[in-house]
């Protein structure tokens, strides 16, 4: 369970038991058991951490109402405006990009390069412009158990409140 712990807490992305067992040298079986009883000791617990499970894989991180906490002394990946660009594809996937700089601006091409670079977003050529929308990564990156657009939108709109900015 400690070996488990130590490479979910290490790990920057979701991991798969079999992912966590070949780091640790034991089979799928005994992992997956060792997750279980981590995450009840986890809930048990109470505290800020857990042990979330995203589609078939697992992650360490803290739980949503202490979120706020982590953000003021975390590290920042992206910048304001990266992230602003990811939410507004997130949302209205599939999007174009033409679409897009008429929402955000022109500096929208630069925000795309990144994530697409992150690997949170990919396009499509369709006629003169790009149909982008947001890869897996993007949802186990952000702890989103989903894996349709309609369903990441859903989730979205629940995070800001029920707002919508259409």
């Amino acid at each position: 369970m400690k070996k488990v712990e130590a490479v979910l807490f290490s790990s920057e992305n979701p991991m798969r038991v079999g992912e966590i067992g070949e780091i640790i040298g034991h089979d799928s079986k005994e992992v997956s058991k060792a997750v279980k009883k981590l995450r009840k000791e986890y809930e048990n617990r109470g505290g800020a951490i857990e042990i979330a499970k995203i589609g078939n894989k697992y992650v360490m991180q803290l739980k949503e109402d202490y979120l706020q906490y982590g953000y003021r002394v975390g590290k920042r990946e992206m910048s304001d405006e990266v992230l602003r660009t990811l939410a507004v594809i997130a949302y209205y996937q599939p999007i174009t990009q033409s679409k897009l700089r008429e929402f955000l601006g022109s500096r929208v091409y630069e925000y795309v390069d990144e994530l697409k670079k992150r690997g949170f977003v990919y396009g499509k050529k369709a006629g003169k412009t790009i149909v982008l929308r947001t890869t897996k990564k993007f949802t186990e990156y952000f702890g989103i158990d989903a894996s349709r657009p309609e369903e990441v939108k859903k989730f979205l709109e629940e995070k800001m409140g029920g707002e919508k900015n259409e």
